[in-house]
């Protein structure tokens, strides 16, 4: 039986949301994160904390995202090289979000 080929997650290039307890250093150390809400590309892992989050080791990658309509997504999975995130309009969202 031929193995299934494993789809690499998308990296998360850069992060603006230098609130976030994941961002260092403009760097995201959340494993994976989740994007979207259906109607808008928010980044669903942010998250605004004192202490730091995630794995130094690791940079984030896009582990799922509910954006049907973006031209980067198939079947919810991000297909993109690479993601950045950032502000839009005081919300943290995903700035690669590209409407299909």
């Amino acid at each position: 039986m031929a193995a299934t080929p494993v789809m690499q997650l998308p990296v998360i290039s850069e992060c603006a949301a230098e609130g976030c307890a994941y961002n260092q250093e403009h760097t995201c150390h959340a494993v994976a994160i989740t994007v979207g809400d259906v109607s808008n590309p928010t980044c669903d892992t942010f998250v605004s904390a004192d202490m730091e989050g995630g794995e130094p080791s690791v940079t984030g990658r896009v582990g799922a995202c509910k954006m049907a309509d973006c031209r980067h997504n198939s079947s919810l999975e991000c297909h993109a090289p690479s993601i950045s995130v950032g502000y839009e309009q005081e919300q943290v969202d995903c700035l690669t979000y590209a409407r299909a």
